[in-house]
């Protein structure tokens, strides 16, 4: 079996940490809140060090700021509290702008006050399959690994799991998917180049036990693959529990 990653998605910083525990098996800390709002650098420090209080040994993972990913359509920007100069259309979408530019070195800045060497970039509903926005995942996955930076691409839309494997192959970066179908059913197939979330289930979000198992016997089967699994919502820490229980129970 393989040993599985675990990690948490944080929306709110503050309330999130407040029920973690140091015993807790948290490998990645991913913070979806800077999506919306980036921290300026040194908040992003105060931050990690917040965060490192708790997990010295989880790896921190912002997401990328909507002005980078998002068109001014997408129903992000009304959210958020900071803003640029510039043409609203010339944001997000990961167009060759300077509008882009300029907020590419506002997510940067935050990176680096996280220790982040790796980031979640999510594309909206707009963001389709075709040709266009093909190219531009693929320049802007060539320059930020040039700056020595890793993407894990969440793929909103018209985009099927079957769709964003090849182009993550060719690109050399993740993706991140739903652990669970529709119908409740954990994701089968291969996990190359795959995180998976867990966004919780009924009416309390709680990962009910059957699901746990589910999911738990899935990673069992494993056994050269990497696997890392995320927990969202605001049940993510005790959902995190209760599967590393269920799987230690294998």
């Amino acid at each position: 079996m393989s040993t599985p990653r675990l990690g948490i998605v944080i929306n709110d910083d503050n309330k999130a940490l407040r029920v973690a525990r140091h015993d807790d098996p948290v490998d990645l800390v991913v913070l979806r809140s800077t999506l919306i709002n980036p921290p300026r650098a040194a908040a992003a420090t105060r931050l990690r060090e917040m965060i490192s209080g708790v997990h010295p040994e989880a790896e921190i993972i912002p997401y990328i700021w909507h002005l980078v990913s998002h068109g001014p359509s997408d129903g992000l920007r009304e959210h958020g509290s900071r803003s640029l100069p510039g043409e609203a259309r010339a944001f997000g979408l990961l167009q060759e702008s300077e509008e882009v530019r300029q907020a590419w070195a506002i997510v940067r800045a935050c990176a680096e006050g996280l220790g982040a060497t790796k980031m979640v970039l999510r594309t909206p509903a707009s963001f389709t399959p075709g040709a266009t926005y093909r190219e531009r995942l693929r320049r802007f996955a060539e320059a930020r690994a040039a700056e020595g930076l890793g993407l894990v691409w969440e793929a909103e839309g018209l985009w099927e799991p079957a769709m964003t494997l090849p182009l993550a192959r060719e690109l050399d970066i993740e993706t991140l998917i739903p652990a669970f179908d529709g119908t409740g059913r954990p994701f089968k197939g291969t996990l190359e180049r795959r995180w998976l979330r867990v966004d919780g289930a009924g009416a309390t979000t709680r990962l009910r036990p059957a699901l746990a198992e589910a999911l738990a016997i899935v990673v069992d089967e494993l056994e050269d693959e990497e696997v890392t699994i995320l927990f969202a919502g605001p049940q993510s820490y005790a959902n995190l529990r209760s599967f590393a229980e269920t799987l230690a129970t294998l």
